[in-house]
């Protein structure tokens, strides 16, 4: 069965110009391709294994390659962590695909080509892949990994063309071109010397009814139990930053553009934000959430939005796919992607 992974929406000014992201699940694999056209595909350990998973990665274009990647979670136990400069085999329907080095603790290792291509090959069917080093063997789900190909093929339109990876044929019309990342503009801000309105002042509680009267979505009892943070932007226009709803193991703010004076309030963003600030290097004003799927913390959402002289607007948007047991997620699956051009 296939289920939709939660995508919130892209801002009207990237719609135009960029590709309607997707963002799906397959049973034991995870598809999601960004608005440039490039798809990731992501595939997790069968039930009677312990974390592991592959990810193939391709861009639109006719001639786009897929590049293989995998992941394993380091156990920290002597018989089964992986080393680095350790061979790790892979393993096709009980056919090695030969050993891959495992390079670095922090990064991914690559696939080569023709394991890549064989992997791909054996998941159009049922099929057993293992990945062993040691005494440990890991085993990769191949359940749902055929729908989600399929719909990689259709997403960047090489259905029967030569290029598609399942249903492949002589089509000769036309694939999905890749797109540039939008640009999008973000202004420097000069005074980034935040204020704190505290908790019973009246300037608070001033406040404090202009962001209630602005948006319901809030539970009081939250957006009344901290101070308020004003950041300057620019063209007199301020940032408000408030509690809005608090969890067992995360929060989120309620984040409204007012005027200099306290008054009005000119923009509220969507409840997905959870921290603001200033970029170190280029001093433009920021808001970004972050947030977990579950208590384990082994999956995230999470995007980001700049402030562009009169309003935030989205810059980025991703996943760490499944909730599959690795720590702080799996990969960085990009849903909205752009080019900050800081004025």
């Amino acid at each position: 069965m296939k289920k939709v992974l939660l995508l919130t929406l892209l801002p009207v000014a990237a719609m135009a110009t960029s590709i309607k992201a997707i963002g799906e699940n397959y049973q034991d694999w995870d598809l999601v391709c960004d608005n440039t056209g490039t798809c990731r595909m992501a595939g997790y350990q069968d039930e009677s294994s312990d974390p592991v998973s592959i990810l193939f990665t391709r861009a639109a274009g006719e001639n786009a390659a897929v590049e293989g990647k995998f992941t394993i979670l380091p156990f920290g136990e002597a018989d089964r962590d992986v080393q680095v400069g350790q061979d790790i085999e892979i393993w096709l329907n009980g056919k090695s695909l030969g050993t891959v080095k495992h390079i670095s603790d922090d990064a991914p290792d690559k696939l080569t080509e023709e394991q890549t291509k064989a992997l791909l090959s054996g998941l159009k069917k049922e099929s057993e892949i293992r990945l062993t080093y040691g005494k440990t063997t890991l085993k990769v789900s191949d359940k749902g990994a055929a729908a989600a190909m399929l719909k990689m093929d259709e997403f960047q339109q090489r259905l029967n063309t030569p290029s598609a990876l399942i249903r492949q044929g002589q089509e000769k019309h036309a694939v999905l071109a890749p797109k540039v990342e939008p640009k999008i503009d973000a202004v420097s801000v000069k005074n980034r010397k935040t204020i704190e309105l505290k908790l019973g002042e009246k300037q608070y509680d001033n406040v404090l009814a202009l962001l209630r009267k602005a948006h319901d979505g809030c539970v009081d009892e939250d957006l009344e139990s901290q101070d308020i943070t004003i950041y300057p932007l620019t063209h007199n226009k301020v940032l408000a930053e408030a509690l809005c709803f608090k969890g067992a193991y995360q929060s989120t703010n309620y984040y409204a553009v007012l005027d200099d004076k306290l008054s009005n309030v000119e923009q509220v963003l969507a409840e997905q934000y959870n921290e603001a600030g200033y970029d170190e290097k280029q001093g433009y004003a920021f808001v970004r959430g972050s947030y977990k799927g579950r208590a384990l913390g082994d999956c995230w959402a999470g995007q980001e939005a700049v402030w562009n002289g009169k309003i935030f607007i989205r810059t980025s948007e991703w996943t760490t796919g499944s909730c599959k047991g690795l720590p702080g997620g799996t990969w960085q699956l990009p849903i909205f992607v752009s080019n900050v051009i800081v004025k």
